[in-house]
């Protein structure tokens, strides 16, 4: 290419281009390349797609980041627009001809000056070397990186096998730099590459979201981002302070103090006027919304957003937080700014709120939130649902619409919650609601005999989160007297009884802490699952096609009606939390830490309310209802969404009751659960035993005859559920021996209570009576064994 000829092509890119007397081989180089200069100085010599780094940062440490702009689209899959990868603290080296980019190992340090103690760490354990490059002779130093971009660096790989996508390899011959996404900013500089990845076999989630789903292409980011400067105090980590956390082992430590040190995750915020006293700030924290937001979403997540600066002016700062549109001369790849994006995927999904932070102290360099566009319509769906009874339907959809932007709301809050450092709070629920950071069922009432959803969430944050801004970010301008402060926040929480429960002890469905559930809603779980049943009842008794979208054929109403059936599934995994459940905090010995099994009146009262649910006769769907639940007309198919049936395209109202009941059922056998009230009724016999759960779980399905009709073959196929859940639980090899004794003795009684029982029946009912003991007597002895060898798929519910 001749040379007037580059020098077109450059300009009309829109780079910069640099004119360097042609003397030496970097110098050539850049005279033919466009520039992006700033944090790193970037070349990109475009007749030829070769990159080339200054090498002017040797032995500074700084954060390399991988980012996707652009996702694949796919909840299952995980990789999102906006998509924040590993953090690493990297830098450049060089050793003779080459330049190495080297990841430092900062979890393991000695805060010391003596040298030689930094030594013996550092020499006690591996760095990791990312890549290697040949100099280029000359000034300035450069050194070709298309090896080190055109990489897999952020594991789209590895997520495709670990999401059963098949084994995808990157496709060099496809994977190619983008000039346009080539920058370079005062504290960071980008690459844009487009990578493509080969696999020989399309996987069922990429070929949803992909023109050809043997090949997927996707952007991906090389952020060089330059660390923060030592101007930033590190703040210590308690589990009571609702702080996400980082760590690392202090080898320099005395032997008589811990060795892993922890500090909370948050944003750098200063006071002009240091102390108590409130103050302006030195520099705001600023969130920037994504524009590419629709109203009324879009205000309604500024709204949210903005629900965060009422905490911080209580914590003593004065217009420290702000949330505004991002501007369209800003970047959004600048690292100074705080994004909340709107993602689009095929299928609804979760909103996550990430944080690019500082390894060393754990100071948030940039937050990013990802909020899921097809949620909202979830929120919708179910509004609908509950009011298609309503009379007035212009009132039914501007209750809908209320709920689903509230609930927009809240979710703009929750996650920008997240990178401001804060973790999950699962408890709250339990102290009305007192902080975003748990997951919010909407609030349903029956308001005389109809169903209200006037308010469906709370507005602004709770107290809990007033503490914990005050807790990590509060600044009275002393360091001892900062620790008195938290100290005392501590102190004031444990006296006010807020409950802070994190994720570790709550997502798990058989976590034993009785008060973190996910979804649940009400001080009292037990007394709102009672309420919410009501609840369900009436709305199922109101359903109609009122329920469905405009222009939707009324084959799609049975999508519409399983969330409604589905509705109390939530708030029955945290009652059944209370079974075997335990009840404890975070606080430090001395400060109140304690833990105790959850008293036996709330336990029975829990299993009875659970057991309540499994009622045939609220587990049929009405015959009138039914008939509406058409099969999907033309080109419309079944989804994930859908129920699942055993008869086809057919509606299933027997598939119906299996899938709800198993996911009942199997709450209450699960092993651990189990397990806790075996060992409660060893210790203390007034507790709940597993023979009272497992007789009174027999007495509330195998031995409630005298149904009739469709709601017979409901309880029949119930009781199906419970044999195969309790052979289950006998053969799992986490139940416990003294379990195991139980559940076998049990069956064996059961399996004389139904041969006695198939003896007096009439011949459906005996027949009925016999599959379940001989069923029984086989599963004793065979753990493959199952009355329904295929079950059949619950709809997904989170999130919602």
């Amino acid at each position: 290419m001749k040379p007037q000829s580059v020098a077109l092509v450059i300009a009309l890119l829109g780079f910069p281009t640099v004119t360097v007397a042609a003397t030496a081989p970097s110098a050539k180089i850049i005279q033919q390349s466009q520039a992006a200069k700033g944090f790193v100085n970037l070349y990109y010599e475009p007749s030829q797609g070769e990159l080339y780094l200054e090498v002017n940062r040797l032995n500074q440490p700084f954060l390399l980041v991988t980012s996707l702009p652009q996702g694949v689209g796919s909840n299952d899959i995980g990789l999102d627009r906006g998509q924040l990868g590993q953090t690493r603290m990297v830098q450049f080296e060089r050793q003779g001809p080459y330049v190495v980019l080297k990841q430092l190992n900062s979890q393991y340090r000695a805060n010391t000056p003596d040298a030689a103690e930094q030594s013996a760490v550092a020499e006690a354990f591996a760095d990791s070397v990312l890549w290697q490059g040949k100099v280029i002779e000359g000034k300035p130093v450069l050194v070709a990186i298309n090896d080190l971009v055109l990489n897999d660096l952020h594991g789209v790989s590895s997520v495709l096998q670990q999401t059963a996508q098949g084994d995808y390899q990157l496709d060099l011959s496809r994977s190619v730099i983008l000039p346009a996404g080539i920058k370079s900013f005062a504290k960071n500089a980008d690459v844009d590459v487009q990578l493509t990845f080969k696999g020989d076999v399309a996987g069922e989630q990429v070929a949803q979201v992909t023109p050809d789903g043997t090949l997927m292409s996707v952007r991906m980011r090389y952020s060089f981002v330059e660390l923060p400067d030592t101007g930033y105090q590190a703040r210590a980590y308690h589990p009571m302070s609702g702080y996400l956390s980082d760590e690392y082992r202090d080898y320099a430590t005395s032997f008589d103090r811990p060795l892993v040190q922890r500090f909370i995750l948050r944003h750098r915020l200063q006071k002009v006027h240091l102390g108590p006293a409130p103050s302006e700030v030195v520099k705001p924290i600023i969130y920037y919304l994504d524009p590419g937001v629709p109203e009324p979403i879009r205000s309604a997540l500024l709204d949210g957003a903005r629900w965060w600066e009422s905490a911080f002016t209580r914590a003593g700062f004065i217009d420290g937080f702000k949330v505004e549109l991002l501007p369209k001369d800003a970047d959004p790849q600048d690292i100074r700014y705080n994004m909340i994006q709107w993602v689009h995927r095929a299928t609804r999904g979760w909103s996550y709120g990430a944080a690019l932070t500082d390894p060393r102290s754990g100071e948030i360099i940039k937050g990013q939130v990802t909020l899921g566009s097809l949620r909202v319509r979830q929120d919708y769906l179910i509004a609908k649902g509950l009011t298609a009874g309503w009379q007035d339907r212009i009132a039914a959809d501007k209750a809908a619409t209320a709920l689903s932007l509230a609930r927009i709301r809240q979710l703009a809050a929750h996650e920008v919650g997240h990178t401001l450092g804060l973790d999950h709070n699962f408890a709250a629920s339990s102290n009305q609601d007192a902080s975003v950071m748990d997951y919010p069922h909407p609030k349903i009432q029956l308001t005389g005999n109809d169903i209200d959803i006037s308010a469906p969430y709370a507005t602004g944050v709770g107290p809990w989160d007033d503490f914990a801004i005050a807790y990590g970010y509060s600044d009275v301008g002393d360091v001892h007297a900062q620790q008195m402060q938290q100290a005392d926040l501590l102190a004031d929480v444990a006296k006010r009884g807020l409950r802070y429960i994190s994720e570790a002890d709550s997502r798990q469905k058989d976590a034993s802490q009785a008060y973190a559930s996910l979804w649940d809603s009400g001080d009292d779980p037990i007394d709102q699952l009672v309420k919410l049943d009501n609840i369900r009842t009436k709305a199922i008794a109101g359903f109609s096609s009122a329920a469905l979208l405009p222009n939707e054929p009324l084959g799609e109403l049975a999508d519409t009606f399983a969330p409604i059936y589905l509705l109390t599934r939530y708030q029955i995994d945290a009652v059944a939390k209370f079974i075997g459940g335990t009840d404890y905090n975070y606080l430090s010995v001395g400060e109140g830490s304690r833990w105790s099994y959850i008293a036996p009146p709330l336990q029975l009262a829990g299993l009875e309310a659970v057991l309540k649910t499994l009622d045939a006769t609220s587990l049929t769907v009405p015959q009138t209802l039914l008939d509406s639940l058409v099969p999907k007309a033309g080109n419309y198919h079944a989804t994930r969404e859908s129920f699942d049936s055993g008869l086809g395209a057919i509606t299933d109202p027997l598939g119906m009751a299996e899938v709800f009941s198993r996911h009942t059922i199997s709450l209450l056998l699960m092993p651990k659960r189990l397990n806790r009230v075996a060992q409660a009724a060893i210790a203390d016999n007034e507790q709940l035993s597993v023979t009272t759960l497992l007789d009174n779980l027999f007495a509330a399905t195998l031995y409630q005859e005298g149904k009739l009709g469709l709601v017979e073959g409901v309880w029949m196929r119930v009781n199906a559920v419970v044999v195969d859940e309790v052979l289950a639980a006998l053969h799992n090899p986490d139940t416990s021996p003294e379990v195991r004794a139980v559940i076998y003795d049990r069956i064996q009684f059961v399996i004389k209570q139904l041969k006695a029982r198939a003896n007096r029946a009439n011949v459906s009912l005996a027949a009925h009576y016999n599959g379940l003991q001989q069923g029984l007597s086989t599963g004793l002895t065979d753990a493959q064994f199952k009355l329904i060898p295929k079950p059949l798929v619950l709809p997904p519910g989170s999130p919602i």
